[in-house]
């Protein structure tokens, strides 16, 4: 009877461990600023772009919207140097402001 006990025991230990992870991380995203940028892409080549410079770039959280040709970055980086980054693309960037 013991080890039935010991095994729901360990089943329930790691749920608080995974929701406490969830909360962390959603606290995290949530006090990071967010930015919105303008940024000319035409195709999912030119957002695959954007996802490559930025993930080069870490410390990001981002979400890429092809067709408004808008991306939405959550990071502790300043404006600048998220334009900087966004530029390496190649694509004409402009900044929207504080999302």
């Amino acid at each position: 009877m013991a080890a039935p006990a010991l095994g729901a025991g360990s089943s329930d230990a790691p749920a608080p461990d995974a929701a406490a992870a969830a909360a962390a991380a959603a606290a995290a995203s949530t006090a990071m600023p967010k930015h919105e940028f303008s940024v000319d892409m035409t195709c999912e080549g030119c957002s695959n772009a954007v996802s490559r410079v930025l993930n080069k770039l870490g410390g990001v959280e981002f979400d890429i919207d092809l067709p408004n040709k808008k991306v939405c970055i959550s990071s502790d980086h300043s404006v600048d140097i998220l334009l900087e980054t966004l530029e390496k693309t190649g694509k004409a960037v402009s900044y929207l402001g504080p999302k």
